[in-house]
C-alpha cells in the first residue's frame, strides 16, 4: 500500500460512500433489503482488519473491494461477519498479476439463496463410511445410504460425502465428493488455523464443504442470473475463516461499536 494510513482510509471510505446509488439500485432491482450504512461499516472494518497482513484487503485494488461490496448487494446478502452469509477474501489474479478482493459465499448464504429461490424443498448433506451401504445413482437421483450402526468407530474410514437437493417439482440434484477431496479441504482448514476441523464437529465441517461444492450443481438449476452464477461464488475451499477475517470476527462487537472512519 503506497498511501499513508490516513490517505487510504479517506480513499476507501470515499469510494464506498460514492457507490451508494449503485448499491441501492442493486437492491431495488431485485427487491432485497439491506442498510447501506450498516453494510459500509462491515466492509470498512473487514478491510481495515487486514492492515499489516501480507496480501490482505488493503493491499488489493480498492476497485476490487467496491466490486465485491456491490456484488453482495446484487445477491442480497449481508457481509455481517457474525451471520456468515458471505465474506471477503483475497485471490491472486493471473490476468492482473496482483491480489484482488473477491466475494465468497458461506454455507449459510448458500442455504439462504437456495431456499429464497422458491424452487427448493429440502437440502441434505452427509458423509458416509466404508461399512455403510452407499450407492450413487446419478446427478438427477437420490443416493442410497443406510447404516446399521451409529458409532463412527464401527463404520470404518471416511469413504466420501454427498449433498442432495429435493426441488419443489419433485426432482433431485445430487453432488458427491471422494474422501481425498474432502480431506484435502480439511487439511487446508487446519493449516489456516480453523480449530473446528480439529474438534468433535469435524463431520459438520465436512457437511458444510459438501454444501458449498453442491452449489456448483444446484445454482444453475435454480438461478439464471449471471451474477449468481459467477464462478468466484463457487469456491468450496475453507476460506471464510482466513486469519485476518477470523480475527475481525473475534473483535467484531468492539470493532463495530466504532464508526467507520
Amino acid at each position: 500500500m503506497s498511501l499513508s494510513l490516513q490517505e487510504y482510509q479517506n480513499l476507501l471510505y470515499g469510494k464506498l460512500t460514492a457507490c451508494k446509488g449503485q448499491f441501492d439500485a442493486c437492491l431495488s432491482e431485485n427487491g432485497y433489503k439491506l442498510d447501506f450504512n450498516t453494510e459500509l461499516n462491515y466492509v470498512y472494518q473487514i478491510v481495515m482488519s487486514g492492515l499489516n497482513v501480507e496480501y490482505s484487503f488493503p493491499y488489493t485494488p480498492v476497485e476490487s473491494v467496491i466490486t465485491s461490496f456491490l456484488k453482495a448487494a446484487k445477491i442480497g446478502l449481508s457481509l455481517c461477519p457474525t451471520e456468515q452469509l458471505c465474506f471477503l477474501k483475497t485471490e491472486y489474479s493471473e490476468s492482473s498479476g496482483q491480489y484482488v478482493t473477491q466475494l465468497g459465499l458461506g454455507y449459510k448464504g448458500i442455504l439462504k439463496l437456495a431456499y429464497r429461490s422458491g424452487k427448493v424443498k429440502q437440502i441434505n448433506a452427509n458423509v458416509f463410511y466404508e461399512k455403510d451401504n452407499f450407492q450413487y445413482n446419478g446427478v438427477n437421483s437420490k443416493v442410497t445410504h443406510t447404516t446399521t450402526v451409529l458409532s463412527k468407530a464401527m463404520r470404518g474410514q471416511l469413504a466420501g460425502g454427498y449433498c442432495q437437493t429435493e426441488l419443489i417439482d419433485g426432482s433431485f440434484k445430487t453432488t458427491v465428493m471422494p474422501p481425498e477431496e474432502i480431506l484435502a479441504i480439511e487439511e487446508q482448514g487446519k493449516a489456516m488455523g480453523n480449530e473446528a476441523w480439529l474438534s468433535v464437529h469435524v463431520d459438520q465441517m465436512r457437511e458444510k464443504t459438501l454444501i458449498k461444492r453442491h452449489w456448483k450443481t444446484l445454482c444453475p438449476c435454480i438461478y439464471r442470473d449471471s451474477v449468481m452464477n459467477d464462478p468466484m461464488l463457487f469456491d468450496d475451499q475453507d476460506c471464510q475463516h482466513s486469519s485476518n477475517q477470523q480475527a475481525y470476527e473475534e473483535q467484531f462487537e468492539s470493532a463495530y461499536s466504532r464508526e467507520a472512519y
